[in-house]
């Protein structure tokens, strides 16, 4: 699987082994917590989401609270068209 990650593709690991391979001891043990509770349908965001770079989870997460907070600079509708609160 390859994503566009920054402007740059990357080709993101293919197996449960690899993500972890990939991950700091750290990550390691809240991803094995994770994945092992993920309800069946989950798993393959789950995996998904641990397979990209930390600086892209990071980035996500960092993306994520900033639409909680209600912050929607720069998010558009597929037409171009900016999405309002």
């Amino acid at each position: 699987m390859r994503t566009l990650i920054d402007g740059t593709w990357v080709t993101l690991p293919g197996t449960i082994g690899e993500i972890r391979k990939g991950l700091s001891e750290d990550e390691r043990a809240v991803f094995d917590a994770e994945i092992e509770t993920a309800a069946f349908e989950n798993l393959p965001r789950v995996a998904a989401r641990w397979a990209l770079p930390a600086r892209a989870r990071a980035g996500d997460e960092e993306l994520f609270r900033r639409l909680e907070a209600g912050d929607y600079t720069g998010v558009v509708y597929a037409d171009g068209t900016p999405v309002e609160p």
